[in-house]
């Protein structure tokens, strides 16, 4: 090996050694929470450009298990290279930055996308998912609390949600010298972790239980609905899911931080509610 390759190499061990001191896996969930879109990058398949990367801005939404999904249309140039090669990857950053965006985080989440469809027959397809209907109305409810205006393009020239199902790797730079590959392995536990799997389970029941007056209050706030009833769907490192009835629709309210540990949820929920109280009492 030269002395420059060495060197090289030791540098590569050394950024890879500084990343590893925090939790990238955890980092990446915070930063495609904070970022509600990124740069899609997939092969395109128009003849004289077969082959190369195509990346354009799209907003995007994290479903349970923090797999990024987005909502395109049919004639959209991405569903087209997504039809043939499924695989692409997804660019965030901090957009919020000043100064030089290089001395900030960045990551370039890599994996294969699948085309969501609500029809047996249609999931025959190569790189489709069948998904219940109320899966498809849960990302639905997601998806529209990061772009509000999301169910008007179903009527123009039909939109699906395409999911990055299997995230295969992640390219991450947290700033100057602080770089790694995180396997999606790595993230995906990361996301599934048991001691947030068991405290999430005791808060649904808790919070249907003894808080249905405090989630009434966060519906009012920020979907401006009365509701006679909410119930908490599901709770996510990231948000939790509420159903309102008697109407049976599903409202998305992301968490101001990423949960980190069990204790988090507890936090993050009431920081919802008061941030809920403000809005109702300056808005009565």
């Amino acid at each position: 090996m030269s002395t420059e390759t060495k060197k090289e190499s030791n540098e590569i061990k050394a950024a890879e050694h500084f990343a590893r001191q925090g939790n990238p896996a955890q980092d990446v969930l915070s930063w495609l929470h904070q970022a509600h879109h990124g740069t899609l990058s997939t092969l395109s398949v128009k003849e004289e450009t077969a082959g190369f990367p195509l990346g354009s801005i799209v907003p995007y939404a994290l479903d349970r298990q923090g797999r990024p999904f987005i909502f395109i249309a049919n004639i959209a140039a991405h569903t087209h290279n997504l039809k043939k090669d499924n695989k692409a990857s997804l660019f965030i950053h901090n957009d919020k930055a000043d100064g030089d965006p290089q001395k900030t985080w960045r990551a370039s989440v890599m994996g294969t996308f699948s085309k969501l469809v609500s029809n047996q027959e249609a999931a025959t397809q190569e790189y489709c998912e069948f998904i219940e209907e109320d899966e498809q109305e849960e990302l639905m409810a997601r998806y529209l609390e990061r772009v509000p205006k999301a169910k008007a393009y179903a009527k123009t020239h039909g939109f699906y949600f395409w999911r990055l199902n299997n995230i295969k790797s992640i390219r991450y730079i947290a700033g100057f010298g602080r770089i790694c590959w995180v396997p999606g392995e790595e993230y995906t536990q990361n996301v599934l972790r048991e001691s947030l799997q068991n405290m999430r389970a005791g808060a649904l029941v808790h919070m249907n239980e003894d808080h249905q007056n405090n989630m009434l209050e966060i519906c009012k706030a920020f979907r401006h609905t009365n509701a006679e009833e909410i119930t908490m769907k599901s709770l996510d490192n990231h948000g939790c899911l509420l159903v309102s009835k008697p109407d049976n629709k599903m409202h998305f309210f992301p968490f101001a931080n990423v949960v980190e540990k069990p204790t988090d949820f507890k936090k993050e929920i009431i920081a919802l509610l008061v941030s809920a109280r403000k809005h109702n009492a300056a808005n009565p």
